[in-house]
């Protein structure tokens, strides 16, 4: 993905609604269905993932700051920023030096791109 100040990602991944993987980083973990099943009602019913956290492929994330049906942030030892569009899911893990404006940067950008490039 973007090296930000020398700085990476350590797992991304982009999934499509139908939870077929657009394109993952093999160092992604592998999600399991009722982690996108319940990641999807969340931007359906924004807060239904507050009280249970934010799961991917078991570890979970304490669900922070995002924007009602559009982002959902967690937080653990390392990071994570998802992103719905109308087609796809993206997802970016990240760990410290890496700060979450610039995770958030990076996979706000993705998105645009891929939505300019009609996706």
């Amino acid at each position: 993905m973007c090296d930000i100040e020398g700085n990476r990602f350590t797992a991304a991944v982009i999934i499509g609604h139908d939870d077929s993987i657009w394109a993952q980083w093999s160092a992604f973990p592998q999600f399991k269905p009722s982690e996108i099943s319940a990641i999807m009602m969340d931007f359906e019913e924004p807060g239904s993932l507050a009280p249970t956290g934010l799961l991917v492929a078991g570890t979970k994330y304490m669900v922070i700051q995002g924007e009602a049906g559009a982002v959902i942030r967690g937080k653990v030892f390392c990071s994570s920023s998802s992103y719905l569009t109308t087609n796809m899911m993206i997802f970016g893990i990240y760990k410290e030096p890496l700060m979450p404006g610039q995770c958030h940067m990076v996979v706000e950008r993705l998105m645009d791109c891929l939505i300019e490039q009609g996706l």
